[in-house]
């Protein structure tokens, strides 16, 4: 968790947003420990029972105060400094159009960042799903040709990496 918080390195007045988000309990756990202003929660699965739940079983576990106001499935998701998406990249079927209503989403200089499984050296298939994994560097050139400037990528372990990109 503080690997991914040094990585992404957000700050408590910002407003942020988690695409396919499922039950939020890594954006929940983040912001338990990171508080940020705001945190969108985006699925279309989701509902505020699950996020409360989440809430109540993280802060619950931890002793400690939740102090992130919650937005769940927005209308428009807009003017956000970070948009987080965690390991369902390979999910979305139209990805250049998911990528217009990122960039759209942003503040200047707001960032983009990725936790993805990837494929190393042929391609994977996502246990969970059975979808195609990409290769890191389709994943920059996808994010490049949106409008987006790459910055890093740090691994997380021995099957996944965390990409970061810049509006």
């Amino acid at each position: 968790m503080k690997e991914f918080y040094e990585f992404a390195l957000w700050q408590n007045e910002d407003h942020i947003a988690s695409i396919g988000c499922g039950y939020g309990w890594w954006e929940v756990s983040l912001c338990l420990h990171y508080p940020a202003k705001k945190m969108a929660f985006v699925d279309p699965l989701v509902e505020k029972e699950d996020i409360d739940e989440s809430i109540a079983y993280f802060t619950e576990k931890t002793g400690l105060t939740w102090k992130t106001e919650v937005e769940l499935n927005p209308e428009k998701i807009v003017e956000k400094d970070q948009i987080w998406i965690f390991n369902a990249w390979h999910e979305f079927e139209d990805r250049p159009a998911m990528l217009a209503k990122i960039h759209k989403a942003l503040h200047e200089g707001g960032t983009v960042i990725i936790e993805e499984e990837i494929s190393k050296y042929h391609r994977l298939q996502h246990d969970g799903c059975g979808k195609d994994l990409f290769f890191e560097k389709e994943i920059i050139a996808e994010f490049t040709q949106g409008g987006f400037q790459y910055i890093a990528t740090k691994t997380k372990d021995e099957v996944a990496v965390y990409l970061k990109f810049r509006k």
